[in-house]
């Protein structure tokens, strides 16, 4: 059962702005009322006490149905085309609205008594002419003859944006789950590329460690050491889909040590990651495919030493990670990769589900020779 409070915290909005329309439909009356008594022959409403004794009642009147309007709310819920036709539906309300309207008139003629005995000067006029009139005779007198088609004009507008109000929180209410089922989708898509990153990065460096193993037992066993801390730390942001830059870097470390360890001094590697972009988010192991990448078709063809520089900056509301090696280039063989391989084609899936389309991933051959990746995020800090 709805309690008092969560009434309130359901319809509060509506009944604020019942509040707002209701006191702009007694003043509004309140105007058409002096306007007509301007016309008349013998005007009644001239003195500023009678004026005033006007525009408290119009507004008074108005306001009454603000109490009643709960209850119209109720019935109104009550009755719905689901359980009626449209027919029967009309003929309730309008049921309803003669309730309601014979339900205003002696709450109404109470407050005029009421505030009458503490204020005389308040509706003295009425009191004047109804001299031998009790409460009673008075209401019977007002439910058979006052029009009551401006009091039914009170309670069709009442449902009329009740029903308004009830859409937009339906419509709210569809476009609150719709919104939440898509994250939902985009969380289970992102842990599933996530949980399939983990094989793929595992089985490369089991590779080389087993590649390892016939040239240098130590080196292999520093090389597993590593990779428990990575499988580690993986395994802790199982279900985390961006981390702070910091923490990323704090992983691509570490597999840069197994690299550092298998290739030995073929493999150089500089970071200038800006303090700034420290705190930044970024996906979980985002930058590892891309440093894969690097020493796989930067690094490990050439015969030679290889550099490899990582770099962050922000500029305006963009995050840029970017890696660049010193090796052939944009080739066939990066290319293929590119396309087919798992660890790029994972990558930008999983860019794709987080941003969209606000992301960018570019590759460009530098001029000095090696290749440029580029990848540009939206800057958000942990707290943002």
């Amino acid at each position: 059962m709805m309690t008092t409070k969560t009434y309130w915290q359901k319809y509060r909005t509506e009944l604020l702005f019942y509040f707002g329309f209701l006191t702009i439909l007694g003043v509004a009356f309140f105007l058409q009322a002096v306007y007509a008594d301007s016309w008349s022959e013998e005007p009644i409403k001239s003195t500023t006490k009678e004026t005033i004794n006007v525009f408290v009642d119009r507004l008074v009147s108005a306001y009454l149905w603000l109490l009643l309007t709960p209850f119209i709310i109720w019935i109104t819920e009550k009755i719905s085309l689901k359980k009626f036709s449209i027919g029967i539906l009309g003929l309730l309300h309008l049921t309803a609205g003669l309730f309601f309207t014979f339900l205003h008139i002696p709450i109404y003629i109470t407050y005029i008594f009421t505030i009458h005995s503490f204020l005389p000067w308040m509706y003295s006029g009425v009191f004047e002419k109804m001299a031998d009139i009790t409460y009673g005779d008075y209401v019977i007198t007002s439910l058979a003859r006052v029009n009551h088609v401006y009091r039914l004009l009170y309670y069709s507008i009442i449902i009329a944006i009740h029903f308004a109000f009830e859409y937009f929180r339906k419509y709210s209410e569809r476009e609150l789950r719709a919104s939440q089922l898509e994250v939902q989708l985009k969380e289970a898509q992102i842990r599933t590329l996530h949980q399939q990153l983990q094989p793929h990065f595992l089985f490369n460096t089991l590779n080389g460690i087993s590649s390892l193993m016939y040239k240098s037992v130590e080196d292999a066993d520093t090389m597993l050491t590593y990779l428990g801390d990575l499988l580690r730390i993986s395994l802790e942001r199982m279900n985390t889909q961006e981390v702070p830059l910091k923490d990323d870097i704090a992983f691509i470390e570490r597999y840069l040590l197994i690299e550092k360890t298998r290739m030995g001094d073929r493999l150089i590697v500089r970071t200038n990651f800006h303090p700034d972009t420290l705190d930044a988010l970024v996906p979980c192991m985002m930058a590892q495919p891309l440093l894969e990448n690097a020493i796989k078709h930067g690094v490990a063809p050439n015969v030679r030493q290889g550099t490899i520089i990582a770099t962050s900056w922000r500029d305006a509301e963009k995050l840029f990670l970017q890696i660049e090696d010193d090796g052939n280039g944009f080739n066939k063989s990066l290319e293929e990769n590119l396309t087919k391989g798992y660890g790029i084609k994972n990558t930008i899936e999983r860019l794709k589900i987080l941003y969209g389309g606000n992301y960018s991933l570019q590759f460009t051959n530098k001029e000095t020779g090696g290749l440029r990746v580029t990848l540009s995020i939206p800057f958000r800090m942990q707290t943002d």
